[in-house]
């Protein structure tokens, strides 16, 4: 690859000639049509957007097209703006390969690409532009090795190459650029261990190398110069530093990830009494937290989750983390009850606590904590009941995870006043009673209350639950029916995978908090970062009676949909087919009857189908996604049902055809007649094709063909008994 490359005499003509060579290259799309508009022959092109020049020259000094939603590729005339000292194409969809002739540009300062498409390998003759102050490529997709030409740039105060896919080893020439002030190298593929050059840096003050392939071990040599070191992230290293080590920096941000650091809290990380934000994850730590907390009064955010950390949570806490925010202490062995000097800590907005050993009852004091966002103690041996004074952070409280437990009782009145609540997931618990009517007041997104002891009919005022993304109500005592409001949940009708939706529980604040477990496709998973891609729908396993609502077939975003283990009855709807992003459709052991609606061919994207055990008849639909579903479990506990992948045949004299959507009224749901004047229930009016005379509407209306005599005989006599009351 050139390094040196040819010079050509430039002036301002050669400028104008560049800058519409760039917008050449810019051939697939500029939708604010800013440059088509803007950079056109017939006016000064110093005057273009995104430009500057020079006064005394009046050459190109300044180019910046960040932000503009633009793509094509870097011209290789971008090396001929020879005064150029700033370049800035941020976050733009620009590909193919970052061109050599940049290297010209021996007066450019700042050199801004991040956030676009930008592949192949950073160029060797980077290392010509000495006067470069400012490097940041993040967020491309560059592979290959860091240049140790690089290492030349000694102007360089600031080196940003974040997640893209490079590889190789970091150069020790990188200890060169002893102007260095920040060295973001972390979310790449990078392996060896650290140079021990990079500790001459006597100017650094950011070093991130986190979500790398690194390994080694990391000595006190690493760090011998850093003394105005602020902010470190580093994972998957072994650190061996003597015990009563003096780090020369005092840091304010630090993050370990994987990281082998003894097993104790490190002595070093004590000392540093300026942090701000403290992580030390997945690191083995089997300490207890009064040996690890010691005076951190500045302190912010606190994750230690995923170590072995057992003891109590101190009941001092809120003396040694007394600003904090932010506190995840999850996956860990610690057990005792939570103390009540938790709630001294007014500033805590986030408090994940989960998968622990805790124990005990819920303090009643957590409704004092104001400014709570996210309270999470699932996955713990909590017992009693939710103390009423939660409803005392019904100004902030949005996600409320208490899943897992050993709870019981009603769910508190105080829970209305959190009207900002987004998740409530209190399943698998010993919660009673039946569901609260003002449950339908709150604005969620999730709604999770199986495996627990609930009872009678669900309120209709679930239905104002419009957002709801997840309804699972599984392995309860619910009875009655399914409501037919439930089609009304606008945030099932939006298929997030395909449409520019925001999931209703994403949470803001330092770090994102989302995550749960939920049975989908008859398994339960945690979804943690794809929990807003997750539409389901779960009542299986109570004593719901009644028919399947059509209206439910509205729900065009539902992912899973699961009626099992229920008394359900009548016919599967038949405008099934328009639930077009169903993966998972489980609606076995009910008592359902008919026939399978062949519009179940139409479901493009199921991988589970569960219809056994009910009393379907007639021929299994085929379609392209159905062939794929061919283990005859699917349907077995059916007698009456044919087809492949059963081995029963159909024979034609006795296949009844399915009512097609030419046969229903407008709205699947809608009795052709009203009950009160004698009309056929929808299970009494399959089949039928004659004219039905109503002595109080003095009209007659057609209904469905006549295919079953004995049907037709029982319908008549249904309608002349009724008629005689009349």
């Amino acid at each position: 690859m050139k390094i040196f490359l040819a010079a050509s005499p430039h002036n301002s003509s050669t400028d104008e000639h560049s800058l519409l060579a760039i917008k050449s290259h810019i051939i697939t799309s500029d939708p604010n049509n800013t440059l088509a508009s803007n950079w056109s022959v017939g006016t000064y092109f110093c005057t273009w957007i995104g430009i500057k020049c020079s006064r005394k020259h009046l050459r190109v000094t300044w180019l910046d097209l960040s932000n503009m939603d633009l793509q094509g590729t870097i011209a290789k005339e971008i090396g001929n703006l020879s005064f150029l000292t700033y370049i800035d194409i941020s976050s733009n969809s620009f590909s193919g390969v970052i061109p050599d002739e940049i290297g010209n540009l021996k007066r450019l300062r700042g050199l801004e690409m991040s956030y676009n498409q930008l592949i192949g390998e950073i160029p060797l003759s980077f290392g010509l532009l000495t006067n470069l102050e400012f490097l940041s490529i993040p967020g491309n997709y560059l592979s290959g090795h860091i240049p140790i030409s690089l290492g030349n740039l000694s102007a360089l105060t600031q080196l940003q190459l974040s997640n893209n896919s490079l590889s190789g080893s970091i150069p020790s020439s990188l200890g060169d650029l002893r102007a260095l002030t920040s060295l973001d190298l972390s979310y790449n593929r990078l392996s060896g261990g650290i140079p021990l050059s990079l500790g001459q840096l006597s100017n650094l003050d950011t070093l991130f190398l986190i979500s790398n392939s690194l390994d080694g071990i990391v000595f006190e040599d690493h760090f011998a110069k850093l003394e105005k070191l602020s902010w470190l992230t580093i994972s998957s290293l072994k650190f061996k530093v003597k015990l009563d080590w003096v780090p020369p920096f005092q840091l304010q941000w630090l993050t370990l990830e994987s990281c082998d650091i003894g097993g104790q809290f490190p002595q070093w990380v004590q000392m540093q009494k300026e942090l701000l934000e403290l992580e030390i994850v997945n690191c083995s730590i089997s300490d207890t937290l009064s040996n690890s907390l010691y005076n951190y009064k500045n302190l912010l955010a606190l994750d230690l989750s995923n170590n072995h950390i057992q003891g109590p949570i101190p009941n001092n806490i809120s003396q040694m983390v007394p600003s904090l925010d932010i506190l995840y202490l999850d996956q860990n062995n610690i057990n005792g009850s939570l103390p009540d000097s938790l709630c001294e800590i007014k500033s805590l907005q986030v408090m994940d606590l989960s998968r622990n050993h805790l124990s005990g009852n819920l303090p009643g004091c957590l409704g004092n904590l104001h400014n709570l966002n996210a309270m999470k103690l699932s996955y713990n041996e909590i017992s009693g009941v939710i103390p009423n004074s939660i409803g005392g952070a019904a100004s902030s409280l949005q996600w409320l995870h208490l899943n897992n437990n050993n709870l019981t009782g009603k769910l508190p009145f105080s829970l209305k006043n959190c009207t900002k609540l987004k998740v409530v997931d209190i399943g698998d618990n010993m919660f009673s009673g039946n569901l609260p009517k003002w449950i339908g007041m709150l604005d969620l997104g999730v709604l999770r209350l199986r495996n627990n002891k609930f009872y009678g009919q669900i309120p209709l005022e679930v239905c104002q639950l419009l957002k709801l993304q997840i309804l699972d109500l599984a392995n309860n005592n619910l009875t009655g029916g399914i409501p037919n409001c439930f089609g009304n949940f606008s945030g099932m009708v939006v298929n997030p995978k395909l449409d520019n939706y925001h999931f209703a529980t994403n949470y803001v604040g330092y770090w994102n908090l989302e995550g749960f477990n939920e049975v989908l496709k008859g398994v339960e998973l945690e979804y943690s970062k794809t929990s807003r891609f997750v539409v389901n729908l779960d009542v299986s396993n109570n004593i719901l009676v009644g028919e399947i609502p059509w209206e439910l077939t509205r729900l065009s975003g539902l992912i899973g949909l699961n009626l099992s283990h229920n008394h359900l009855v009548g016919k599967i709807p038949e405008r099934i087919g328009d639930m077009k992003s169903m993966e998972s459709l489980d609606l076995s052991n009910n008592n359902l009857s008919g026939t399978i609606p062949s519009s179940l061919s139409d479901l493009s994207s199921i991988s589970r189908l569960n219809l056994s055990y009910n009393n379907l008849s007639g021929k299994i639909p085929t379609g392209s996604q159905l062939q794929t579903l061919d283990y005859p479990s699917i349907y077995e506990g059916n007698p009456q049902l044919c087809g492949a992948p059963l081995t029963k045949k159909c024979e034609e004299a006795s296949m009844v055809p399915s009512i097609t959507d030419n046969h229903v009224a407008a709205n699947e749901g809608d009795n052709i007649i009203d009950d009160k004047y004698g009309i056929l229930s929808r299970s009494d009016r399959a089949g039928l094709h004659f004219k039905v005379p109503n002595p109080v509407l003095k009209e007659t209306r057609q209904v469905v063909p006549v295919v079953d005599p004995a049907l037709t005989l029982r319908c008549l006599s249904q309608i002349n008994s009724k008629h005689s009351r009349i």
